[in-house]
């Protein structure tokens, strides 16, 4: 189902797009260009899982996947920003991770810095030498394990819980990979999409997770089994309010990403995109996240990294 989805990059149906709403369009383009630089900067610099760090030392280190991966390759475009905001919608679809946001995360006070958090966790562990990328795995480890309460059911939760951890792991490699089918100029064929997905699940069962989908055709198992368990609680809508609220004045921005979602999500969605919104949304995001390619280059993250083999 979601592994189908993210191998075919033009899905939907060649539609025409009027004259009138591609020139609509354009006074936005340049808009989002920025704020795609912009918030791929911030990500990218926010140091604050990671003081002092520098990704240049030790010379020769390769760290978990080294220069020549898939995850370098595609960890290094901001097609990926797109991945982590798809990977947010969907962990909010699950009961136990939309409870766990509203009960312990400062995702709503402090949107961009929890973003940067996760920004550069994932910096650390894909382009960091070996021992940064195993130290942040158990900061992130430590902290997890005081994520937990109980559900107006009743029930527990907690975020060290294999299935929570499962699904988060899903949610964020579908997102990124989907995001870089989308929006990389050369994605990767289906056997380094096979590398990606391996490569998540190596990180992610360093902070606990197990049984975690390691290929595309994993993804497609999993979800297929999952599914029963997804729902739109009033917890995951306040989150996805919350988010799409945000974007509220950028509609090409919000119709890229509910384009980028999976599509048995989008059928629980509050919000929602036609498929000739979708289309001008993936068109206008890819003109905008190339665009900020050429004018911000590599970010120091890759670029210190590099340094390492030089």
């Amino acid at each position: 189902m979601a592994a189908h989805a993210l191998e075919n990059r033009h899905r939907d149906p060649a539609l025409k797009i009027s004259a009138r709403t591609r020139e609509a369009g354009l006074a936005e383009v340049g808009f989002v260009q920025r704020l795609v630089q912009d918030t791929f900067e911030q990500v990218s610099t926010d140091r604050s899982m990671l003081p002092g760090l520098r990704f240049a030392d030790p010379v020769g280190d390769p760290g978990w996947f080294g220069p020549d991966s898939a995850m370098w390759y595609l960890q290094s475009h901001p097609s990926g920003l797109i991945g982590g905001f798809v990977s947010l919608m969907c962990e909010a679809l699950m009961p136990d991770m939309a409870y766990a946001a509203i009960d312990h995360s400062d995702f709503f006070t402090q949107f961009k810095r929890r973003g940067g958090r996760s920004g550069s966790f994932y910096w650390a562990t894909v382009f960091g030498p070996a021992d940064v990328a195993e130290r942040v795995c158990r900061n992130v480890h430590r902290y997890h394990e005081v994520v937990t309460g109980t559900r107006p059911d009743g029930r527990p939760y907690a975020a060290n819980d294999p299935g929570n951890l499962r699904w988060a792991h899903a949610g964020l490699t579908y997102g990124f990979i989907r995001g870089h089918l989308l929006y990389h100029p050369r994605p990767l064929d289906r056997e380094r999409l096979d590398e990606v997905v391996a490569g998540f699940a190596r990180i992610h069962a360093e902070i606990g997770g197990t049984d975690l989908p390691a290929t595309m055709a994993d993804l497609r198992d999993y979800y297929r089994w999952v599914a029963p368990q997804i729902a739109l609680t009033p917890q995951a809508k306040s989150t996805l309010d919350f988010m799409f609220g945000k974007l509220e004045r950028i509609p090409v921005l919000r119709w890229a990403l509910v384009d980028a979602l999976p599509t048995w999500s989008r059928d629980l969605l509050p919000h929602s995109a036609g498929p000739t919104q979708r289309l001008i949304g993936r068109q206008f995001m890819t003109t905008a996240i190339n665009g900020a390619v050429k004018l911000g280059g590599e970010p120091w993250v890759v670029r210190q990294a590099r340094k390492r083999f030089s």
